[in-house]
């Protein structure tokens, strides 16, 4: 069986996406490692697996690691679907639009390639959180935006470093928290460096096992944790992903304590394929 897919990015966050149409959400756990395998089109993996279907709302996305695990949150593939939606007629022109994801219904805001996708307020903020990592203390925080993240800053890895004499690097420590007992789902890794003019951001997906181009959930938790520490001088966060694609992270507030969360940032289509699909079994 063959199967035309797209794949984009949102903001260096590469993406296979295709419609219900074409693969059912019940079989994308079995084909996603073969459909985030994009090397023969694009030359690297993808970072996950979109499936969009239309509701009665909008459309209904589920996404998919390569792994193969679902049911958590993905703010830039939330934005590359409502441009794939968009551009291949599954719902009709409009500036805004309704998604549903991971059992939770977003907003979409286009203008163009530039895709903005609001969030409600952090379900877990734990700040500060100290974890035991290589037998020493690791100050961080937990997030959890829809997809759990744990949010370091340059600082706290330089002293958890300096106490364990391992090398400091978010690829060093990334794994073990991201395997870490305090976290049954697995976690997602977040390391940031504030400059005067942008967030410096290195996320270690989970589902992935990687650090990735861009993280837009990792932006989002990474945005609320530089809000309650007071780290950025403004609630509009620029935030710079090793793709160097700029993603921007509003925060609004209602007095002291967080209203909405916006994601915006480019969707932008790479290349489409056809594919021939493995037979189950």
């Amino acid at each position: 069986m063959k199967c035309t897919v797209a794949y984009m990015s949102g903001a260096g966050n590469l993406f296979t996406i295709t419609n219900a149409a074409e693969v059912s959400p019940e079989d994308a756990t079995r084909l996603a490692p073969f459909l985030c395998d994009a090397r023969a089109t694009i030359g690297q993996r993808t970072d996950g697996l979109l499936i969009v279907a239309p509701d009665e709302q909008g459309i209904t996305v589920h996404f998919f690691n390569p792994d193969g695990s679902t049911g958590m949150m993905c703010g830039n593939g939330a934005r590359c679907a409502v441009r794939f939606a968009l551009d291949s007629d599954i719902v009709p022109p409009s500036p805004t639009l309704r998604l549903n994801m991971a059992g939770t219904s977003y907003r979409a805001l286009l203008d163009g390639d530039h895709i903005t996708v609001i969030f409600p307020p952090p379900r877990t903020l734990t700040d500060p959180l100290t974890l035991t990592v290589g037998g020493h203390p690791l100050t961080c925080a937990y997030v959890d935006v829809g997809s759990d993240h744990v949010v370091i800053s340059q600082h706290e890895l330089v002293q958890w470093c300096a106490a364990t004499g391992s090398p400091c690097a978010v690829t060093d420590v990334a794994p073990r928290i991201r395997w870490h007992s305090a976290f049954p789902r697995g976690c997602n890794v977040n390391l940031y460096h504030v400059h005067p003019d942008a967030v410096e951001l290195t996320t270690y997906e989970r589902g992935v096992e990687a650090i990735t181009g861009a993280c837009g959930t990792g932006a989002l938790a990474t945005a609320v944790v530089l809000w309650r520490r007071r780290e950025y001088p403004a609630q509009t966060i620029p935030i710079l992903p090793p793709s160097g694609r700029m993603l921007q992270v509003h925060i609004h507030t209602e007095g002291k304590t967080i209203a909405a969360l916006a994601l915006g940032g480019p969707a932008e289509f790479i290349a489409h394929a056809t594919v021939e699909l493995p037979l189950q079994g």
